[in-house]
């Protein structure tokens, strides 16, 4: 009886084990950008420093190398025994959004010795957006611990789930644009076709409604030509009279003078 139950407690230990496993863990409105991270929240991955002869194991709010909650470990390789420290905890993390990038840091790390006030490590992530891989490349882009305060490592990460709604697909006026042109190029491809195969129509007749065209290229026209005229439309032209100087009248028509009755 006792070896039967030994599956049963063996499945309860598993289920147990992985309910309670480690995940990020965020404050204030922080906790709702940590959804954004759903297609990729268990990934895991290494990352080599070939300079400094280090390596990196790091977990997307997963832990990594069976441990409880470390999200990033950095492995010496130039050491015998390849001594590992731990870089940042998943249950201590910060997540801030920008546009087409995510920044996920894990805090509370191992403590440094000599450097860095001796305060506690810390990874940052930059997930970065790349539209064609939920899993992109992988690299370290710096480890910053040359100075007094503040020391971090920094990885890039190239993923989808950062990419913001514009870059993913089309805008709505685009597709309201491509709708639009569809809908004219069925209607002047149609159009024609009947013309032409049932009206019997030739040349520039076989366009849909040419009347209707042609006269609201008439009102725009006439539109543009009252809107953008130079000068006043309409205006009334005046008269000018002829003047007694216009008429050149000289002596000789005094001599007609007698030919008047009396």
């Amino acid at each position: 009886m006792m070896y039967d139950k030994i599956p049963v407690i063996l499945l309860w230990t598993v289920f147990v084990f992985h309910s309670t496993e480690a995940q990020c863990i965020a404050q204030g409105n922080e906790q709702k950008y940590l959804s954004l991270l759903d297609p990729i929240v268990g990934q895991k991955f290494e990352v080599t420093d070939a300079p400094k002869n280090f390596s990196y194991s790091i977990g997307i709010c997963t832990p990594v190398e069976n441990t409880q909650d470390y999200g990033v470990i950095q492995t010496d390789l130039k050491s015998d025994d390849h001594t590992k420290k731990n870089v940042g905890r998943i249950t201590q993390t910060h997540i801030q959004r920008g546009t087409d990038w995510l920044l996920l840091t894990y805090a509370e790390g191992e403590k440094y010795g000599h450097h860095c006030n001796g305060e506690a490590r810390k990874a940052v992530i930059m997930i970065v957006c790349d539209p064609s891989n939920l899993v992109g490349s992988k690299r370290i882009i710096i480890e910053s611990s040359d100075k007094n305060d503040q020391c971090y490592y920094l990885f890039e990460f190239g993923s989808s789930v950062s990419c913001s709604n514009a870059s993913t697909g089309l805008s709505v006026g685009s597709i309201i644009c491509i709708i639009f042109f569809v809908v004219v190029l069925l209607y002047l491809l149609v159009g024609i076709l009947y013309q032409r195969c049932v009206a019997g129509a030739k040349g520039m007749e076989q366009i849909p409604n040419i009347a209707f065209w042609r006269e609201l290229g008439n009102l725009i026209a006439d539109g543009t030509d009252f809107v953008f005229r130079s000068t006043p439309r309409g205006q009334p032209k005046t008269y000018k009279g002829i003047g007694d100087d216009q008429l050149a009248m000289d002596d000789d028509d005094d001599r007609d003078d007698h030919l008047l009755p009396m």
